[in-house]
Formats: structure tokens, C-alpha cells, sequence
């Protein structure tokens, strides 16, 4: 294992299926533990155009990036991903201790990007550790490890990776809306946010359409956060939202049908912008 950071990128997957392939229950936390530590898959994709692309997403806004990551590297990363979502597919005592190795790293400076890769992919794989991984992030959301700049970068650099399990991401962005905590639900506003700029027209739809069901829920944290999520895509990437039209007029009829009372904004002058702004993309 100590040799691993030397093994190159287009051996890492079969080194990677033996390690996985030898783990036993009495060693599988130790093992998982150390193969997370020794393994950094940001470095392995550009890392000087990683830095770069952030600072732009960053300062400027992106409105998509699918299909445009050159790397001659993401096809061995992908690989990788491959192999490792069919062990803990297949077995259960490997996605326990991955979860459990990330949930007992006790500060931000030591999450890395993959940590959080890993347990959305988890999330999607296996249906039992669910609750389980839900736990896990918004203990660590509450805690400051898992922020913006790190949810971001999880999302640019593995993006082709996520994107394969976009339904999962929505399921958990949809729960983390449904929080009283107000770190858990901009995380989970994130997700939406990020799967919208990252994603393909597909998944773009299919978050509309989740947004579209937060704002007809009638709880006034989730409308209100699934408008702010709407507004902000509706400046960043015009474009893409013009082509999800149909939805944004969709909750404009909803909304004029409503009385201020009955939308339980907190303020009606939030509506009526928020309205303003989404009407201007039709």
C-alpha cells in the first residue's frame, strides 16, 4: 500500500480490484482507511487546470461543462470508478468501512475531493447505507468539513463520473431540502446547483422538475430555497434555462394562482422578484 502514490494511472484500477478483491471483514476499516489516504484521484486529472477552472467557475460562473474536460487520464479514472462501485455493490462490508474511514477523518484540512465522490457513489449503489451516509454528511456539513469549495470540486473533477448517478444526487439534494438547518439546506441547494452546471440536458430537466416540486410543496423552506436555486441558474447559465422554459412558466401560473398568504413567503416582495427574474428567461 505504501507504494500505491508510485503505481501509474493506467495500473491503478487492476491494483486497486486486487486490494478490494483481498479485503476481509477483520481488516476491511484498516485496509479501506489506508487506500483512501494513500489514494488521490484529484491529481491524477490536471490538477493545475483544476485550480484554474475553479477560480473562473468561481468568479465568473460556468453554464456547463459536459463534454468539455480534455484529460487523457479520465478514462483510466473512470475505470477505477468502475471497479471500485462493483466491490461495494457486491460487498457490503467495503462501502461500511469507506463510509466509516470518512466519518472518522475529524477535521477539513484532511477531507479530500474523493472522499466526497465516494459517498455519493455509495449513496447510488448500495440502497442499505443510505440513512447511513445521510447521517454522515450532515454531521460533517454542521462541522464545516464539507463546504462549498470542496462540493464544487467534487463536481469538476469527477464530474463524467457523477453524472451516471444524477437521479441518486437529486434523492439526497431533495432530503437535505427537507432539513432545519440551514448549512444542510444550502449544501443541498448546492447539489442541485452543481448537477444543473455539470450535467446533461437530461439531468438538467430532471432538476427543474425537482425544483418545480419544491415550490409546489407549500413548505416555506423548501419554496424558498428552491427559488433561490432557480434565480441564481436563471443568471448563470440563461441559456440552458431557456430550453427548461416550459417548467419556469409552469411555476409562474402556479404562482399567480396562489394568494401571498397561501405561499408562506416570508416576505411577498421576494416572490414577486423572484417571479420578475424567472419571467424574463420565457
Amino acid at each position: 500500500m505504501g507504494k500505491l502514490s508510485s503505481v501509474s494511472l493506467d495500473d491503478l484500477p487492476v491494483i486497486i480490484k486486487f486490494i478490494l478483491h483481498s479485503i476481509t471483514p477483520t481488516d476491511a476499516l484498516e485496509v479501506i482507511s489506508e487506500l483512501r489516504e494513500k489514494l488521490d484521484v484529484q491529481h491524477c486529472i490536471l490538477p493545475s487546470q483544476f485550480q484554474v477552472s475553479l477560480s473562473r467557475l468561481r468568479n465568473k460562473g460556468q453554464t456547463s461543462f459536459s463534454g468539455n474536460q480534455e484529460n487523457s487520464g479520465q478514462d483510466c479514472v473512470t475505470l477505477l470508478f468502475d471497479v471500485i462501485k462493483s466491490a461495494i455493490r457486491y460487498e457490503k462490508i467495503i462501502s461500511e468501512a469507506w463510509i466509516k474511514a470518512i466519518e472518522r477523518t475529524p477535521s477539513e484540512g484532511e477531507h479530500k475531493i474523493f472522499d466526497l465522490a465516494m459517498l455519493l457513489i455509495i449513496y447510488s449503489t448500495n440502497t442499505q447505507t443510505k440513512k447511513y451516509i445521510e447521517r454522515v454528511l450532515r454531521n460533517k456539513i454542521r462541522s464545516g468539513c464539507f463546504e462549498e469549495d470542496l462540493l464544487q470540486g467534487t463536481f469538476y473533477i469527477h464530474y463524467l463520473v457523477l453524472k451516471d448517478v444524477c437521479p441518486s444526487i437529486l434523492s439526497l439534494a431533495q432530503s437535505l431540502l427537507n432539513s432545519l438547518d440551514q448549512s444542510i439546506i444550502l449544501f443541498g441547494s448546492l447539489l442541485y446547483r452543481y448537477s444543473f452546471m455539470f450535467f446533461d440536458t437530461y439531468c438538467q430537466q430532471e432538476v427543474i422538475g425537482a425544483l418545480v416540486t419544491h415550490v409546489c410543496s407549500g413548505n416555506e423552506v423548501e419554496v424558498d430555497a428552491a427559488l433561490d436555486v432557480l434565480l441564481e441558474l436563471v443568471v448563470v447559465s440563461p441559456s440552458a434555462m431557456r430550453l427548461n422554459a416550459v417548467f419556469v412558466k409552469g411555476i409562474l401560473d402556479y404562482l399567480d394562482n396562489m394568494s401571498p398568504h397561501t405561499l408562506a413567503f416570508s416576505k411577498e416582495h421576494e416572490a414577486s422578484s423572484h417571479i420578475q427574474v424567472s419571467d424574463s428567461v420565457l
